[in-house]
């Protein structure tokens, strides 16, 4: 089951046009300095490869049920 956070990541990749774009354009890392991530969950996010944001919710559901 996803974290909170990631949800909250999910949910502002949705919903905001801009965060998304920096998300999946190469700027992830930066995104998620800014976020209170756990350690687990930040490498979980830096190791999905996705261009669209349903591949990045679907990788990151897959690696949070699988215990990150």
């Amino acid at each position: 089951m996803p974290t909170r956070k990631i949800d909250e990541l999910v949910w502002a990749a949705l919903t905001d046009p801009a965060f998304r774009g920096r998300l999946l354009n190469g700027q992830r890392g930066e995104v998620l300095a800014s976020l209170d991530l756990t350690e687990a969950e930040r490498r979980a996010v830096l190791s999905v490869r996705a261009d669209t944001v349903e591949a990045l919710a679907g990788a990151l559901c897959q690696a949070v049920a699988c215990g990150i």
